[in-house]
């Protein structure tokens, strides 16, 4: 009997912006439902194990991910995978399709740049079909390797990862991690930087409390902007919410900040049934804002395989039915999920000269949103795909 063949699987992300525009392939409704939908559900998983962190992760990219590998999933494997991506009504025609669609209106982005890759050990091959799908519906290019030598394939798969990432992600590949029954590798790199709309100015900086939810406090640089803003009081959160658009982009973070102090796991636990994407522009108010933003920097890295599984993905981690994949008959099966991101949050945009002074705005009492507290933040395109999400509750 020959040895099992190993699929390891990696994901690695951004820096801090977006793009996207609005597609219109067979089915896109119910493909970006499911987007949401596996984004809640991943969140949820992984919030519970690491509510006390600052949090970063990419669900777009790791559900892209998961997505090729399902392509080359059959029996009861499949159906697991459909179930925990949330794609259980539809085809994998539709499926491919919706990525192709999407994938295409990002393909040569300038703020958001996202890049698929399948390694192959040498002497193996991906079967004709499987090959197809990935290069046409997910823009993956192939590279055979020799896995045996772990510490030189490492290093190429990791200054892969930092090319598209703008040096970003660094060494999430550990040579540990490649053996000799390792057969694949598929890669999906993220990357977002971008300039806010309207950019904060440097010189209202100042150092202030952060109250973190172990009633301690830390100082943070607070960075402050007055004008406009689309946000409002959402009661069935007992929070605040507010969008602040990229330039350029039809990109934008919307940060939802509980009006407790202490409010964020109660937070999380209203998210799991409310729509994010019900948070338009038009239920939004547009005010005269006073907002207090902490500058911060995250980086986050997690093995997903229990909150895998936890979604309900056991097959491919024990009895794989990956027959779509290779040519060679032994079984392939994942044996780790990584996935690694970065966020830096600062004042940078265009020019500040129109921001010499206070913006003008209406007469009334200004909206304070002061995220002086753990609070939740989302990177979201118009069509209302998370594609980053994450918490700060302090460094």
């Amino acid at each position: 009997m020959g040895l099992k063949g190993y699929l390891g699987i990696l994901f690695s992300i951004f820096l801090a912006c977006l793009q996207g525009t609005t597609a219109t392939p067979p089915d896109t409704q119910n493909f970006h439902s499911s987007l949401s939908n596996f984004s809640r559900n991943i969140f949820t998983e992984i919030f519970q194990t690491n509510s006390e962190d600052n949090i970063i992760f990419s669900p777009f990219s790791i559900q892209t991910c998961l997505a090729m590998v399902r392509m080359g999933a059959d029996g009861a494997t499949a159906a697991e995978m459909d179930y925990g991506l949330t794609f259980t009504s539809q085809s994998e025609e539709n499926i491919s399709a919706n990525y192709q669609e999407l994938l295409t209106k990002f393909e040569d982005g300038k703020i958001l740049k996202i890049a698929n890759k399948i390694y192959v050990a040498n002497k193996y091959s991906l079967k004709n079909t499987y090959h197809e799908i990935l290069g046409e519906k997910f823009f993956s290019s192939v590279e055979n390797v020799d896995f045996t030598q772990s510490e030189k394939t490492a290093e190429l798969v990791n200054s892969w990862i930092e090319s598209k990432t703008d040096n970003a992600i660094h060494h999430i590949i550990s040579p540990d991690t490649l053996t000799n029954d390792t057969r694949l590798m598929l890669v999906s790199a993220i990357y977002f930087k971008g300039n806010w709309q309207k950019p904060f100015d440097t010189k209202y900086t100042r150092e202030a409390d952060f109250y973190m939810a172990n009633n301690k406090t830390m100082k943070v640089e607070m960075m402050f902007r007055a004008g406009m803003m689309s946000c409002d009081v959402i009661r069935e959160l007992d929070a605040k919410v507010i969008r602040l658009p990229y330039k350029d982009s039809d990109l934008y973070m919307m940060i939802i900040l509980p009006n407790s102090r202490n409010g964020l796991k109660e937070l999380m636990e209203k998210l799991k049934t409310f729509s994010l994407s019900s948070l338009t522009l038009e239920r939004l108010g547009y005010f005269g804002t006073f907002l207090y933003l902490p500058k911060f920097k995250v980086e986050f890295e997690i093995l997903l395989n229990e909150p895998l599984k936890k979604l309900g993905m056991q097959h491919m981690f024990t009895d794989a039915n990956l027959s779509k994949m290779l040519t060679a008959s032994e079984p392939p099966q994942v044996t780790s999920v990584i996935h690694k991101a970065f966020i830096d949050v600062n004042e940078v945009g265009t020019a500040a000269s129109g921001a010499a002074g206070i913006p003008v705005m209406t007469k009334t009492k200004p909206f304070d949103f002061r995220a002086d507290h753990p609070f939740y933040y989302v990177i979201m395109n118009g069509d209302s795909i998370p594609l980053f999400q994450g918490t700060f509750v302090g460094i």
